[in-house]
């Protein structure tokens, strides 16, 4: 079963560094990429990136803005702070947020649709809403787009089966809401299509009494990327590199398209396919080969499992190492292709302490514990860290690219 990718930005506390060390070794990283460039926002095809505080202080988080509309109609609303994630797929605005009624999705048999996403650390609920989405700078429009309404106040229930801490505000959440851009079409595709999956599609004969159902491929969100009448067959999210010791805001683009216009070609990136399955690479770190990996611009760090390398005593989520560590990673793609990947770590207490004002910060990472081996579980997880200084491609599945197709990443 495919579940989004994304782990939500936590909370870190600003307190006194901490000590500890190690890290893993790896094949040396291949040679600096010519000089980087970032296309200028615009039409057709790319929108800015900010990386600020946000509404709910968060760091290493890229935002863009959304217009979206009653279907055929002029009645909008522009929703700022909306965080660009390559690990999920489809558009989620928090519904304390909206000043207009969207039409609610409904099954076949006219029950409204409600979606709980699972995240690594929580969830959030809420009705399947229909909505035409524009893209202010770019002019992208994608028309009758299925979106998560999270947080719906109409919805005030939340099934029992939709597991973990609730995220259904903007405080919880991170952000307004979520663009997700990632490797495939919908966030279950045939999955939840031809089983009743618990925790994900829910048919509602009244707000409160919503049931796991299924959900036809039409009917659930979809990566609104897929449905631009160009430029449609991936993203490449596009940030600058980063001072070791953090900014407090950041700039970069995300554009949409992989070789469909002069400003997003493949050029010399290496393409690692991913699979069709569950959109993960394979990671090889510190001697562990397999490991179940993607390249997720919804994380705030990089988060991979290493128990040398010392936790933050005021917040587990992140490692608080005695000093940097410059770390390696192989990726490897499904048929065969090979990258090294190379990231730092930084002790994140001392960092922030350092530099309070930092919302652009590299190096921060943080551990992840899933190793089970399971299809459905991610193993590594290279964040918003290791896109400071690269561009890196997302291709979704079954589309045409250059490169192949997708789903793929490439850098």
């Amino acid at each position: 079963m495919r579940k989004p990718l994304l782990l939500t930005s936590v909370p870190l506390l600003l307190l006194a560094g901490c000590g500890g060390g190690g890290g893993g070794m790896g094949p040396p990283p291949p040679p600096p990429p010519p000089g980087q460039v970032i296309a200028t926002p615009g039409p057709p095809n790319v929108e800015p990136i900010v990386m600020d505080a946000g509404p709910a202080n968060s760091i290493n988080t890229g935002f863009v803005t959304v217009t979206i509309c009653i279907p055929n109609s002029a009645t909008c609303q522009t929703i700022d702070h909306i965080e660009v994630d390559t690990g999920s797929s489809g558009l989620r605005i928090i519904g304390s947020l909206l000043t207009i009624n969207l039409p609610v999705e409904t099954s076949a048999g006219g029950l409204p649709i409600a979606e709980c996403l699972q995240f690594a650390d929580g969830s959030s609920f809420g009705p399947v809403a229909v909505a035409d989405m524009q893209l202010p700078t770019s002019g992208k429009t994608a028309a009758a787009l299925s979106v998560q309404v999270i947080g719906a106040s109409n919805y005030p229930t939340v099934p029992s089966d939709c597991p973990g801490k609730p995220e259904n505000d903007v405080a919880s959440f991170g952000a307004n809401g979520i663009l997700g851009v990632g490797p495939f079409l919908q966030d279950c595709g045939l999955a939840c299509e031809q089983q009743v999956i618990p925790g994900s599609y829910y048919n509602c004969p009244t707000p409160s009494t919503c049931a796991a159902a299924t959900a036809t491929t039409a009917e659930q969100v979809s990566n609104p990327v897929s449905l631009f009448s160009a430029d449609n067959n991936g993203v490449i999210v596009e940030m600058p590199d980063v001072a070791s010791g953090g900014v407090a805001t950041a700039s970069g683009s995300l554009v949409f398209g992989i070789g469909t216009q002069s400003n997003n070609a493949l050029g010399s990136a290496t393409v690692l396919m991913a699979s069709n399955v569950n959109g993960f690479i394979q990671a090889t770190y510190n001697g562990t080969p397999n490991l179940n990996a993607a390249l997720d611009s919804g994380s705030n760090a990089t988060f991979f499992a290493d128990s040398s390398i010392a936790i933050c005593p005021s917040n587990a989520s992140f490692f608080c190492p005695a000093s940097t560590l410059n770390l390696t990673a192989t990726l490897a793609g499904t048929t065969g292709s090979m990258l090294a990947a190379d990231f730092t770590v930084v002790n994140a207490e001392n960092a922030l302490n350092a530099n309070p004002s930092a919302r652009a910060l590299p190096g921060l990472a943080g551990p992840i514990s899933n190793l089970s081996g399971s299809n459905t579980t991610l193993q590594f997880d290279l964040g918003m860290p290791f896109y400071f200084g690269r561009n890196v491609f997302t291709a979704i599945e079954n589309q045409t690219t250059p490169g192949g197709m997708g789903p793929y990443y490439a850098y």
